[in-house]
């Protein structure tokens, strides 16, 4: 199961980047903080036309590109809102966007090397890539702070070598790093979400696939928790592995506030391979009617709980090897606390449980 995981996510990569087909460039200038009326009037002339267009200088204002066909737009440096509706294989690489990007109804989208300031929502069935991604909060001025990546309304959103970077704790709030949404599905791959509420959730359907193909994911510093999952939500979370995709490395969720994966109202976690550790209340809870299967996973020992993880609310708790078992465990430095009816299971696992029912916090 975990192995086809990563080898469908790995494919999603390759086939969303979208090729454009070679033509004759045409330059604009915006020159210092020009308008972008030249940039918008291009793109509306040139229709679904196959075409590559070279931005230099610095653009402010927005712009729409609608119904393009095989479009490149290389370079844009944008100060302002960026729309591309129902569009096919277009790109944008060496992006730098300072305000809003919104994807809607778009095949084979791909923005590479992408530096964004500001918030990014992917929706209406959209398609989307993002090989190479920076992006931090922005501040409008009426005080307005833009920030995360959406994935929504049955889209699909790949993320590689990424780093997004939240306000931090002060102000972060419930206020989500890479959101998976109604019934989108959103693949991870190596980098780092830290300084947000929550770093990663998958709710109302949606299905998050934290696999980084090759190299680290890092989860880390987020106020409340590293990965939720809600709403008949799924989340899949598992390193990478040499017998898997042929590389090494590892998915950590570190010091995320109070817990690093967090499953609720009807979630499914899936955890293989993944450490968890420096929470304050649980590095796994599991609770409202959700289930949890974890394979060859550390979780350490909670700050203020001494737990490990939690269960309660009818919700269900599996330490279950899979592939590895039964030889292989998972490895917990504190007890396994399970109330309300909720269960948990070593099926297939060495994995050694100190389980109580009685629990010292919430």
């Amino acid at each position: 199961m975990y192995k086809r995981t990563i080898l469908i996510g790995a494919a999603v990569l390759g086939l969303s980047l979208g090729t454009v087909e070679a033509s004759a460039a045409t330059t604009i200038d915006c020159g210092t903080n020009g308008p972008t009326t030249p940039v918008q009037a291009a793109l509306t002339a040139n229709g679904s036309t196959p075409n590559t267009f070279n931005i230099t200088g610095t653009c402010v204002g927005n712009l729409n590109v609608l119904r393009a066909d095989r479009l490149n737009v290389s370079g844009l440096k944008l100060i302002g809102t960026l729309i591309v509706d129902s569009s096919t294989i277009t790109s944008f690489p060496n992006l730098h966007l300072t305000g809003s990007l919104f994807v809607r109804n778009s095949r084979r989208t791909t923005f590479s090397n992408t530096v964004m300031n500001g918030q990014i929502l992917v929706s209406a069935g959209a398609q989307a890539t993002f090989p190479g991604l920076t992006q931090v909060p922005w501040t409008d001025e009426d005080g307005t702070v833009y920030l995360g990546f959406n994935c929504s309304g049955q889209s699909e959103c790949s993320l590689d070598n990424f780093s997004l970077t939240g306000p931090g704790s002060s102000v972060a709030g419930q206020r989500v790093g890479a959101a998976a949404a109604s019934a989108s599905r959103l693949n991870l791959g190596a980098g780092t979400i830290s300084g947000f509420g929550i770093g990663v959730q998958a709710w109302n359907g949606a299905i998050a696939f934290v696999t980084p193909s090759c190299g680290n994911l890092n989860i880390q510093s987020n106020a409340v928790a590293g990965v939720r999952v809600t709403d008949s939500g799924i989340v899949k979370i598992e390193s990478p592995t040499l017998a898997t995709t042929g590389c090494d490395g590892l998915v950590s969720v570190a010091n995320n506030g109070s817990y690093g994966v967090w499953a609720s109202g009807g979630g499914n976690a899936y955890l293989f391979g993944v450490v968890i550790s420096g929470h304050s209340i649980d590095g796994v809870r599991v609770t409202n009617g959700s289930t949890a299967r974890i394979s060859s996973t550390t979780i350490s020992a909670s700050s203020s709980s001494g737990r490990s993880a939690r269960a309660k609310g009818q919700a269900h708790l599996y330490f279950d090897e899979v592939v590895n078992g039964p030889a292989a465990s998972s490895s917990l430095g504190g007890p396994v606390c399970i109330t309300g009816n909720s269960t948990v299971d070593t099926d297939n696992s060495a994995t050694v449980l100190n389980v109580t029912t009685t629990c010292s916090t919430p």
